[in-house]
């Protein structure tokens, strides 16, 4: 059973009051992961879980992915977040409210390449911290790049609050715009229709979901990405058909609490 130690001690008081069940229990999870490619992992002080499939992914968990690792999660509130190769992620806050929408949504991107789409929390709830900075969600969709010294954002729809430690901050706000922070300060890079080939390629680097969609289940592959640097992308090839894409998970029995279980669109 995939939980973490530190609840150990709730479930042995609800199954004392004759109210732990295995409905209970999932409502613990925060995530659950739709696609995932080897290798890749969920930490924590107690143990290492490799994840597949339909595996649950909670507060708390470090999620690892080795160089063709790829990790691609759904949330209880929608909210939808893939995990990059070579990439590491801390899920530090997850509150779901009775409505199912996320009451509060806190993660730390230690390193890597990262897709981000919101999900029915308010826009506030949301909190993205990194090593150089915090990304403040505004109703969106993007890709993100993590190294120790910068922060990346690649915009497709919404905006995003981009803020360095000393808090200089740049909105990030048109399609296919670039934001980056670092510990010297925060700044809009431009369009990328607007860059020359040296500084598209630069960005080609750093944000491969940009480059390429085809790794990623249909939920996670945004129309207005095609616009940034792909031409002639088909959007509309069976997920099966998607070269190295995990099969998607079987349903759970049951999902306390939805009409439809929380994976479906």
């Amino acid at each position: 059973m995939h939980k973490l130690i530190w609840r150990a001690p709730l479930a042995a008081a609800l199954m004392a009051l004759g109210l732990y069940s295995p409905a209970t229990s999932a409502l613990a999870a925060s995530g659950t992961a739709l696609g995932v490619n080897p290798s890749a992992a969920a930490e924590t002080k107690a143990e290492t879980r490799s994840l597949v499939v339909g595996s649950d992914v909670f507060i708390g968990d470090r999620v690892v992915t080795g160089p063709e690792g790829q990790v691609q999660i759904q949330f209880s509130d929608m909210t939808r977040l893939v995990v990059g190769p070579n990439s590491a992620l801390l899920i530090e806050d997850y509150l779901l409210r009775d409505d199912k929408s996320a009451g509060k949504f806190a993660i730390n991107a230690l390193s890597g390449t990262f897709r981000f789409a919101t999900g029915r929390a308010p826009k506030n709830q949301y909190v993205i911290t990194t090593p150089t900075g915090t990304i403040g969600v505004r109703g969106t969709e993007f890709d993100f790049n993590v190294t120790p010294d910068q922060t990346r954002v690649l915009l497709y729809n919404g905006a995003v609050l981009l803020c360095n430690p000393d808090q200089s901050c740049v909105t990030v706000d048109d399609s296919c715009e670039l934001g980056q922070a670092d510990l010297g300060q925060s700044q809009v890079l431009g369009n990328t229709d607007e860059m020359d080939k040296k500084q598209r390629d630069d960005v080609k680097s750093d944000f491969m979901y940009a480059v390429s969609q085809a790794p990623l289940l249909g939920r996670v592959r945004f129309e207005e990405a095609k616009q940034c640097f792909q031409k002639g992308f088909v959007s509309n090839v069976p997920e099966s058909l998607v070269k190295g894409e995990a099969k998607p998970a079987p349903p759970p029995p049951e999902c306390p609490g939805y009409g439809e279980y929380p994976y479906c669109d």
